[in-house]
């Protein structure tokens, strides 16, 4: 059984989270964290207009407490699949620094762990029942640790989005990210081809073909790895989201458990349940939070810390301002009733990712 320990965020004799938490960190000895060690703190920097991600006040007290380790932490995020200003590494730094992750307020260096033009990364074996190879971004094989710093919410296609969505999605390459979400076999839009033939250049197998922006793709000869459609810049190459949920989630945990080995399993999970809204800090029209704000739990098991998470928040009452007002039962299965939270986590469990049995300590 996996310890989870529990932060209200009440005040508590006088102090607030953020003190508790740092108190609690002073405390805290995790044998990765040691000298001229490399130590990555995964957050998300939110989505342009999305003001619920972490608080950076807490990304910086975490670097502190690293560095009184005399280790060396950077704060890092990779590109997203979908367009949208961090779908870029630059641009994706510039909204970093517009919603308060400075080198000034965080203490540490930002880092987009895919490189600059997503094209970072490193394939692993898995042998999975979906994958038998994953895509990681490259950073993380040069990291001796990682603090994963997740803020719980909600997602159209998971349920909810916490630690296991950023291990997969958060540290997955922009090809392993659309091999998640569904079909891999391209759909060229000759109207948004600006025949730049990236998807020519990248091709591992000769499928696409083509002279100015005539471009053919041999289906028979394609065998799903995305590149195309990755690396397409006017996405000519269309995206296809049709992944069932069910499998979808299926596949986040395995891109979980492949990043989880890379790093030995040194590994720190921190859930924030705090401005808990409906849908991912991807979305830039944010909604209000669907219940109270509950807390902190911090484990070293990512399907413990997770369980934990859904058990506490399915066990609040939603907000009168919120989008499940007067709703009873779950509340995540509220907000997304054809959407099972818990097979995420279930599946990990199967494949060894951690432990659904938990034991809460509060602290």
């Amino acid at each position: 059984m996996s310890k989870v320990y529990f932060l209200t965020s009440r005040v508590h004799n006088r102090l607030s989270l953020i003190n508790r938490y740092t108190n609690f960190l002073k405390d805290l000895d995790l044998p990765f964290l040691a000298k001229d060690k490399q130590i990555l703190i995964k957050t998300h920097f939110g989505e342009d207009g999305n003001t619920a991600y972490i608080n950076p006040q807490y990304i910086r007290k975490t670097v502190d407490w690293i560095k009184s380790k005399n280790a060396l932490p950077y704060i890092g995020d990779s590109s997203t699949l979908y367009k949208g200003r961090r779908n870029k590494a630059i641009s994706h730094l510039e909204l970093a620094l517009e919603h308060g992750f400075s080198y000034a307020s965080v203490n540490a260096p930002l880092v987009i762990l895919d490189g600059i033009k997503s094209d970072y990364y490193k394939t692993y074996d898995l042998n999975g029942k979906h994958f038998k190879d994953v895509q990681i971004v490259g950073a993380l094989g040069a990291t001796d640790g990682a603090v994963i710093m997740s803020h719980v919410k909600g997602h159209g296609l998971t349920g909810m989005g916490a630690a296991i969505k950023n291990l997969a999605m958060g540290l997955a390459n922009r090809t392993q990210k659309q091999r998640m979400h569904g079909d891999i076999k391209p759909l060229f839009e000759k109207s948004k081809c600006i025949a730049c033939h990236e998807c020519i250049r990248v091709c591992p197998v000769n499928a696409v073909s083509g002279k100015s922006s005539d471009i053919i793709i041999d289906l028979d000869i394609c065998i799903g790895c995305a590149e195309c459609i990755t690396h397409c810049p006017t996405q000519a190459m269309k995206l296809l989201w049709n992944e069932t949920p069910s499998i979808l989630s299926e596949k986040m945990a395995e891109t979980a458990l492949a990043a989880v080995n890379i790093l030995d399993r040194k590994l720190i999970y921190m859930n924030f349940m705090l401005n808990i809204t409906p849908n991912c800090d991807c979305d830039g029209a944010v909604d209000n939070s669907i219940v109270n704000d509950i807390g902190l739990l911090i484990s070293e098991d990512p399907i413990a810390i997770d369980k934990a998470s859904l058990d506490m928040v399915n066990k609040q009452v939603p907000l009168s301002n919120s989008s499940i007002s007067g709703c009873s039962g779950e509340v995540f299965k509220n907000v997304h009733p054809k959407v099972d939270a818990l097979r995420q986590l279930s599946y990990g469990a199967e494949i060894g990712l951690g432990s659904m049995e938990y034991e809460l300590i509060e602290v």
